[in-house]
């Protein structure tokens, strides 16, 4: 029977970053993941083809302003055939890249699904037995469904099915305004889909800042996405969806549905029975060092109880791996962990809003900087958008960034770091920004927040 340090079930972003990590640091790593090809959800069916989609709406939306610019452009169309191929060769790429990256750090990889037999030994296929001294489980997450709509693949799709098409749909019915769903939504209405939104409550991306909801909304009614909130939907049958608002129903036809109201965790086959380990509303149960009930068992990404983040899976696998070695690593890695919808326009978020620090306690102001009022922002076309900076009253100290507008994603890292280190809004208001880009606005957010506003 071969014998591991660590074993990793699951090749997404937490689990084989976790495999390079490990075996960098003279561990000797098996990585086992269920399908063909490594990178998990993200890479293959969610995070990259779908960033690929968006790159392309960008250029159109850019391309459909450049007289604004100077520049005439002919009449110009979507080639639908050219973006699906290009959506299948970015990720063959890709995947191919992290296969690349196993050989190169003797990482052994056993494609099949892996399940445990004890505390100690993992199966591949119910099969080939594997022991070991510490494993990680990074099995991730799959979308939901509703209790009484299901997809199924034809009409009512989830995001894996809806990046599977290769043509456009003329109308697409977005079940769930959030994260992916207005995605999604932003991409379609782009491609010149007729899109309409049915979120639940009362805001669009629910958890995020209100202010932030509220601008993206008019934002997308700019671009003739309908959108209801506080719509429930009741049913889904013959291409008609029917939604509730007030106690009114109404119908919506709809070419294609797309049922986006979250993930669920994946831990079923992992017979973690064996283990004596039972799930929490599915996840499973971890400590601040990733660690479960069981020693030398460790859990991390979407199959815990911690925001569904790909990068946040990776950093989770990091300080799984750095108590395996002995290396100290105490720090909160969710509450300062960024956020980003990648939407039109774009949104980043960072640590708490207004109304979670008012749970919390805490007296808090907050501030918004307009990227209306950037130099290069306007040099660039951006015409909407702000920073808002959530900080607590009387120290200054930084709780929340939330931007949404063009840079928001590039922008957030700092706002991350400000809010790690527990810096006060006039500490950071003094770092020096390169003159002009849209990152001062973040600066002048800074500024704003204590007291001196400059340009605004």
């Amino acid at each position: 029977m071969q014998s591991y340090d660590l074993i990793i079930i699951g090749a997404g972003p937490g689990g084989y970053v976790s495999a390079i990590y490990a075996a960098k640091h003279g561990l000797k790593t098996a990585l086992i993941e269920k399908d063909d090809r490594l990178g998990g959800t993200c890479l293959n069916v969610g995070c990259i083809p779908t960033k690929t989609l968006i790159e392309t709406a960008v250029l159109m939306r850019k391309i459909g302003h450049a007289k604004d610019f100077g520049v005439s452009v002919p009449e110009f169309q979507l080639d639908t055939g050219k973006l699906f191929k290009r959506k299948a060769r970015v990720v063959d790429r890709l995947t191919k890249g992290v296969a690349f990256l196993m050989k190169e750090n003797n990482v052994e990889v056993f494609h099949g699904t892996g399940a445990f037999q004890d505390s100690e030994t993992v199966t591949v296929n119910g099969e080939n037995s594997l022991r070991f001294k510490n494993c990680i489980i990074a099995t991730g997450s799959v979308s939901a469904n509703l209790p009484h709509i299901q997809a199924d693949g034809k009409w009512i799709l989830n995001s894996t099915g809806l990046l599977a098409m290769e043509t456009l749909p003329e109308s697409l019915v977005v079940i769930g305004g959030g994260v992916i769903g207005v995605e999604f939504a932003s991409v379609f209405r782009t491609f010149g889909v007729s899109v309409t939104i049915l979120e639940m409550m009362d805001q669009l991306i629910p958890g995020m800042d209100r202010d932030v909801a509220v601008e993206l909304r008019k934002e997308l009614k700019k671009m003739k996405v309908k959108v209801y909130t506080g719509a429930r939907v009741t049913g889904a049958v013959d291409g008609v969806v029917t939604y509730e608002v007030d106690g009114e129903f109404q119908d919506v036809p709809a070419d294609k549905v797309l049922l986006s109201v979250g993930r669920k965790p994946k831990a079923e086959g992992l017979n973690l029975s064996a283990l004596g380990i039972e799930t929490e509303r599915g996840h499973i149960p971890v400590d601040a060092r990733q660690e479960t009930p069981v020693k030398g068992i460790y859990a991390i990404g979407d199959v815990i109880d911690t925001p569904k983040l790909a990068h946040l899976a990776s950093r989770e696998g990091l300080k799984a791996v750095h108590h395996i070695l002995g290396i100290e690593d105490e720090e909160d890695i969710v509450t300062p962990c960024p956020a980003v919808v990648y939407s039109y326009p774009e949104i980043a978020s960072v640590g708490m809003t207004t109304a979670v620090a008012e749970g919390y306690g805490l007296a808090v102001e907050s501030v918004s900087f307009p990227l209306t009022a950037n130099s290069k922002a306007y040099v660039e076309g951006i015409k909407s958008g702000f920073v808002k900076v959530v900080s607590e009253k009387g120290t200054g100290r930084i709780l929340g960034v939330h931007i949404i507008g063009g840079k928001a994603s590039e922008m957030i890292g700092e706002a991350t770091l400000a809010i790690r280190e527990g810096k006060s809004a006039e500490e950071m208001g003094r770092m020096i920004h390169p003159h002009p880009t849209v990152s001062e606005s973040l600066m002048e957010a800074f500024h704003m927040a204590a007291g001196i506003s400059i340009h605004i």
